[in-house]
């Protein structure tokens, strides 16, 4: 065989990732002009996303989607992307006991179901609401050898349906790995992206992390639990619950105190709250939407009630719901893993 033909087969067997960025590279195909922000999840929203997953995924996890769903939708609208019309088909069944007035369906291949890191982000620039496609590599790698190639094309999909902007940017990175607080700061996984793009120095992504998202502090974390194939996205153990104040889970464990001296030394100004529980990362992959927060539950209805008092205090005037999301931590995230949000314009 040709030998410049066999790597073209084996990157289309494989979906072959990006080029890896050196420092120096741009790390945007074209920069739209104007001052940017990057909104909190707590900001109004448009929609929440999912990506309905496929039966290779299981049926418990369908279920958990369909709990999903039928918290969101009554508070705001839910847009689902089903791969194929097998797919719409067979969510539109498990759907039928819900009220699916606020649900949208659009047939758009996919991979996965996790949408949260490969979907969009959203940034306003100068008034203007963009999407952000950034690269997407099924994790590095953690979970094995997962097609992606579909994935990584969603965020197109999703500008061209909302007739939006469109950016490229060539970072690798997940959105379950991105806290902002609305305003001037983004805290990452250092341990995750420094994974992703081997090439680029700290200075580097900061640099490129403060041009695309707008922001001008960029928090690093680092550690992560070696049964994580992430390699600690920040959704499971640090989010922001107001402009100056982060939560940090408590799980008693060395890695959850690290991180939270990580974040007071690089940014005293930020309190820091803890989540104290044995299921601390868990509970810490909510959704907070419009008039609900979404949350997992431990099956400890004690449990839940303390964590609900904290989510109570941290964004008051919301339900807070929590639902059964065993069979997705099962395949590696929660609540926030699997959903997208999309601001309101």
């Amino acid at each position: 065989m040709n030998r410049l033909v066999l790597p073209l087969l084996i990157c289309i067997a494989t979906a072959c990732g990006p080029a890896p960025l050196l420092d120096g590279d741009p790390v945007v195909d074209e920069l739209l002009p104007g001052d940017r922000r990057t909104p909190a999840e707590w900001e109004e929203q448009a929609a929440v996303w999912l990506q309905w997953p496929q039966a290779y995924e299981g049926a418990a996890v369908q279920r958990a989607f369909v709990a999903i769903v039928d918290v969101v939708g009554r508070y705001e609208d839910v847009r689902l992307l089903a791969a194929d019309a097998g797919v719409q088909s067979r969510g539109e069944e498990a759907l039928v006991d819900v009220d699916t007035s606020r649900v949208r369906w659009h047939v758009i291949p996919n991979d996965n179901s996790w949408m949260r890191d490969n979907g969009p982000r959203y940034v306003v620039v100068d008034g203007q609401w963009i999407v952000q496609n950034w690269e997407f590599d099924a994790w590095g790698g953690g979970f094995g050898d997962v097609p992606y190639a579909a994935d990584n094309a969603v965020p197109d999909a999703v500008a061209e349906l909302l007739d939006l902007p469109l950016e490229h940017v060539k970072i690798v990175h997940e959105r379950g790995d991105l806290e902002v607080n609305g305003t001037d700061t983004a805290i990452v996984s250092w341990s995750v992206l420094s994974q992703r793009n081997p090439q680029m120095s700290k200075e580097a992504m900061t640099e490129g992390l403060q041009l695309v998202l707008g922001v001008t502090s960029v928090v690093y974390i680092e550690g992560f639990d070696p049964a994580d194939g992430t390699r600690g996205h920040t959704d499971g153990m640090v989010r922001f619950v107001a402009e100056d104040r982060v939560m940090v889970i408590d799980d008693g464990t060395d890695l959850s105190r690290d991180v939270a001296a990580q974040i007071e030394e690089q940014r005293p100004d930020l309190t820091v709250d803890r989540l104290v529980s044995w299921d601390a990362s868990q509970y810490a992959n909510w959704l907070v939407g419009n008039g609900f927060v979404l949350a997992a539950t431990s099956g400890d209805a004690g449990a839940d009630a303390v964590v609900e008092a904290q989510l109570n205090g941290w964004f008051p005037g919301r339900d807070v719901h929590f639902i059964d999301t065993a069979a997705l931590w099962d395949n590696g995230g929660g609540v926030h893993c699997v959903t997208n949000d999309e601001p309101a314009r």
